[in-house]
């Protein structure tokens, strides 16, 4: 699946500065990688009766894919320092997870795949020739185990997190899953189940039976048939030489076809047809912030970041990206184990000592597939549907051609995939929520208004009562209380006005005057309430961000505050509630 030609120099000059001398005057000089990378081999889901697991074989595909990385981005002095591909900054030997942003999501078999894949990244350093010691208080000498092995910092993104939708956005999303049940359902589908129907019928035959009822070997399980025969013939001698080559190749070919049209955007005027690629979307929107960081940082951040993840997303995004093309016909397939979509910021220094951060007007981006574990080759390919020599595009056009399907935050993916997720509840809120509240019936609706109407005539009944009650004791003596509008001596606590917006009653018994000549106010007077709303708007001038030189913040998981977190279903206290 899923070639490769030295970009001109002269042509990327001539979007900078028309002033400049010859281009060999200047070198390359790369500030940032995006990379997602597949999963390596694993047991096959058909398998239930244990948990998928990455294999011994699978580990060591992706640790060998983390050490073509390494040849390729880290300067540790070998031949990488004259192709001009190592990222700047980053240390070559110990492992500064300040540097690196890696995600994954929580299957056992792809956070074990980013781990072996840093294993090659940055090795243990006695494989680098360094001794890592440290010494206690009491002169006791200490290393890391296993040869000084490096510990790096790996996210994992479960389908209760926001942020699993950077790595992992069909996942949870049931408009996805309606897609993929509308493609099931056509006569596309139901052609390529009858056409293979007898091919399927043979291979089960030879190696499905045992984990297969003959029923289920059909097109519409071709990923994962494909991916138990891959399996099987790697590791069972008698699969692999009892199904013949062309039996393989078209059995991956089939679950190529169904996961490209389960995950590629083929239909882009309906909702459904716009949704199958989500994963390459929310994928999208992963780039764009750890590029956009990388450039508002001035290098200092998202200096390499790693996802790691299934084939779907990588489908996804090379469809919308425009990568599957008649003449580029691997990128119509699934990507092997352990291979990586990747993409390079880089500009055009003159100084290859001290190269300084260029405007992101300099700055230049251009894609790489590293297809499998076995080869050290990173193949370019133009993005966007441009010509096969424009190998790379400006910042900012690669900015502004990603954000035009890009998914931009959590509620945009909650609301688009009509989605359940916990976290849905409080991005969304009752008012949007997906589901629509149920109605009260007609009926039900007319006997509580009656109710109503009739608590309120008697309401007013009691208020006449107690109000007659009331006059009647006016025309009775007592001490103190209120007497018209005057005050008198009893009336301890509080101050009136006038009747008619005069000033207050003058305080007694050597009571202190206002000096600015205000009402005078003693005892607990409420100037003001927050019931009342006479605070909203200092309480908006206090909590109003200023985005004006705000950093990008992930996507995914701006709408979530701190307290989101702990509990995802919290709301925020209201201040009055009222039926």
């Amino acid at each position: 699946m899923f070639s490769s030609h030295l970009f001109l120099a002269g042509l990327a000059l001539s979007f900078q500065a028309p002033g400049l001398a010859t281009a060999q005057q200047y070198t390359e000089t790369v500030w940032g990688v995006f990379a997602y990378t597949t999963y390596g081999d694993s047991t096959p889901s058909v398998m239930g009766s244990q948990p998928r697991i990455l294999t011994e074989y699978g580990a060591s595909q992706l640790e060998a894919a983390g050490r073509v990385f390494r040849d390729r981005y880290i300067a540790t002095g070998g031949s990488v320092n004259s192709t001009g591909s190592a990222v700047q900054e980053l240390s070559p030997y110990y492992l500064d997870s300040r540097d690196l942003s890696i995600l994954a999501t929580t299957d056992q078999y792809v956070m074990a795949s980013a781990q072996a894949f840093m294993q090659g990244l940055y090795p243990p350093l006695n494989q680098s020739g360094f001794q890592d010691v440290d010494s206690t208080a009491n002169g006791t000498f200490y290393s890391y185990p296993l040869g000084g092995y490096q510990y790096p910092r790996i996210i994992g993104l479960g389908n209760g997190d926001p942020q699993s939708i950077l790595v992992s956005g069909q996942t949870e999303c049931s408009m996805h899953q309606a897609a993929v049940t509308k493609y099931r359902n056509s006569s596309e589908a139901s052609d390529m189940t009858q056409e293979n129907a007898a091919f399927y019928t043979g291979l089960w035959k030879e190696a499905l039976s045992g984990a297969y009822d003959e029923s289920q070997a059909t097109y519409l399980n071709a990923v994962e048939i494909a991916e138990y025969l891959e399996y099987e013939i790697l590791h069972n001698a008698d699969a692999y030489s009892n199904v013949a080559d062309y039996d393989i190749r078209r059995t991956r070919w089939l679950a190529d076809q169904y996961t490209y049209a389960t995950n590629a955007q083929t239909d882009s005027h309906s909702m459904i047809g716009m949704m199958s690629s989500v994963g390459g979307q929310t994928l999208a929107s992963s780039i764009l912030f750890a590029l956009k960081m990388n450039v508002q940082s001035y290098g200092t951040q998202q200096k390499m970041t790693l996802l790691f993840g299934s084939d779907e997303p990588a489908v996804a995004l090379a469809s919308l990206m425009g990568l599957a093309t008649e003449q580029q016909s691997n990128f119509y397939s699934r990507p092997v184990h352990g291979a990586s979509l990747v993409f390079e910021l880089f500009s055009f220094e003159s100084d290859e000592v001290y190269p300084s951060y260029p405007g992101a007007d300099n700055l230049f981006v251009r894609f790489f597939l590293h297809n499998g574990t076995e080869s050290s080759t990173f193949t370019s390919y133009p993005l966007f549907g441009s010509g096969p020599s424009q190998e790379s595009i400006p910042f900012t056009e690669f900015q502004s051609e990603l954000e035009t399907f890009a998914m931009q935050s959590t509620q945009e993916w909650c609301a688009r995939c009509n989605a359940e997720s916990i976290f849905c509840t409080g991005v969304m809120g009752e008012s949007s929520s997906p589901k629509q509240k149920k109605q009260m019936a007609p009926a039900l609706a007319g006997v509580i208004g009656a109710m109503v109407t009739l608590a309120v005539i008697l309401l007013f009944g009691v208020i006449g009562f107690l109000f007659c009650l009331r006059k009647r004791a006016d025309h009775k003596a007592s001490i103190g209380g209120f007497k018209g509008n005057d005050k008198h001596a009893s009336d301890t606590d509080l101050t009136f006005r006038k009747s008619i917006w005069g000033s207050a009653s003058k305080p007694e018994n050597g009571d202190h005057e206002d000096p600015s000549g205000g009402i005078f106010v003693r005892g607990h007077e409420r100037l003001g309430s927050w019931e009342m709303g006479q605070q909203r708007k200092e309480v908006e001038d206090i909590s109003s961000p200023t985005h004006e030189n705000a950093c990008p913040v992930p996507p995914f998981d701006d709408e979530i505050e701190e307290e989101w977190r702990m509990h995802s279903v919290l709301q925020p206290v209201k201040v009055r509630e009222s039926i």
